[in-house]
């Protein structure tokens, strides 16, 4: 199966399933939300929840936290890892920064298999928050983002989602197995989530079914980020998708080309609130490497729209966004945003903790298979 995207936004997918398959899948979720117990009621307050294992997330989400508190972020904040994803000292090092670190082998994790994209919201099911902001650990805050949880649009529905640049192609089969006709709707980014657990239980544990039987969902949706979006949807649940179109921040190339390299976010009022480096992350950032200096948005009335993901002739995938679009200088936008993140990830890497963790992360890489507890005396 391979996934196309159009320069209209269209994105379009080859999976088919036959009758008896999308009749199957629609029933199949249907009997697992009318089996469904209540909301346990064991949860409390309002806090942030990162993913991040292994050297690459790690960094990215260290360098994440450290600007949140930089920002005079005080809020609670979970780092929810598998096994020796992490080792003692990495856990050590989170926990300077007013971090709770969870290790899903320590919990019932039953709901669904543990890899990759569905422990975004199994993490969000199991943190001890009611209220949970679900950050991407590639994902950097331009201001303190506290203020989301007050905002009408949360308030009113519930639940706050981020859209992508796309949008679904009318005969994905997801539309019919969740009896959804939105197609006109833009398909979500899940780099940032904002969810009541108490009104959106339904909903939130339907998107982990969705994402438990990915062999065949994962075919029409391109991993965990629409499965939010359409357990909502076939449930009928109320959410605010933020308006304003994600943007793109990077830089020209050499050949004059734009290499967009992070997804810019925007807070209901319009403002630039995240910054999710999605293409290049930190751990691969080379000393003093600046990636950050144009931001390309469409203009508030534009009728013509293109949109580019490419792999640059450097051999990195890149977007732009072509039409009507204007231009934003990142430094005037947000200051030394980038510079503060740089200082942050040199000191990381100039600890003697970070070349006994990089040691770590590789053998778990390229020896110890299925997560196997081991021990490097660290």
């Amino acid at each position: 199966m391979k996934r196309m995207f159009g320069f209209d936004g269209i994105r379009l997918t080859r999976a088919e399933f036959c009758e008896a398959s999308i009749s199957s899948l629609n029933s199949a979720w249907k009997k697992f939300v009318s089996d469904m117990e209540d909301y346990p009621n064991t949860f409390s307050g309002k806090g942030i929840v990162f993913c991040a294992g292994g050297l690459k997330y790690f960094t990215c989400c260290y360098i994440a936290i450290c600007q949140l508190r930089r920002l005079g972020c005080t809020l609670p904040i979970e780092v929810w890892y598998l096994g020796n994803e992490l080792s003692r000292e990495a856990v050590q090092k989170l926990e300077e920064l007013s971090v709770e670190c969870k290790d899903f082998y320590d919990y019932d994790y039953d709901t669904l298999p543990l890899y990759k994209y569905n422990l975004k919201s199994l993490a969000i099911i199991k943190s001890a928050f009611k209220e949970v902001l679900f950050v991407d650990a590639d994902n950097i805050c331009v201001k303190d983002p506290t203020f989301l949880f007050s905002c009408p649009e949360y308030l009113d529905n519930g639940a706050l989602f981020w859209p992508d640049y796309w949008k679904t192609s009318a005969d994905n089969p997801i539309w019919r197995i969740t009896e959804s006709d939105q197609y006109q709707s833009q398909e979500q980014e899940s780099g940032q989530l904002l969810i009541d657990k108490e009104r959106c239980w339904q909903a939130l544990n339907l998107c982990c079914f969705f994402n438990s039987n990915s062999k065949d969902y994962y075919k029409m949706l391109h991993g965990d980020k629409d499965t939010f979006r359409f357990a909502w949807f076939a449930l009928k649940a109320p959410f605010h998708m933020i308006e304003k179109e994600p943007g793109a921040c990077g830089q020209f190339d050499s050949r004059g080309n734009f290499a967009g390299n992070t997804i810019v976010q925007y807070a209901p009022d319009g403002s630039i609130l995240f910054l999710h480096r999605n293409q290049i992350k930190w751990d691969v950032t080379l000393p003093g490497e600046m990636v950050w200096s144009v931001i390309k948005s469409f203009k508030p009335d534009a009728t013509v729209k293109e949109y580019h993901l490419y792999d640059s002739y450097t051999g990195n995938t890149v977007m732009d966004i072509r039409g009507d679009i204007e231009l934003s200088d990142c430094t005037a936008v947000f200051g030394e945003l980038e510079e503060h993140c740089l200082a942050d990830l040199d000191r990381l890497r100039a600890t003697t903790f970070f070349d006994s963790f990089l040691k770590h992360s590789y053998l778990v890489s390229n020896r110890f298979a299925n997560n196997i507890y081991f021990s490097l005396g660290s």
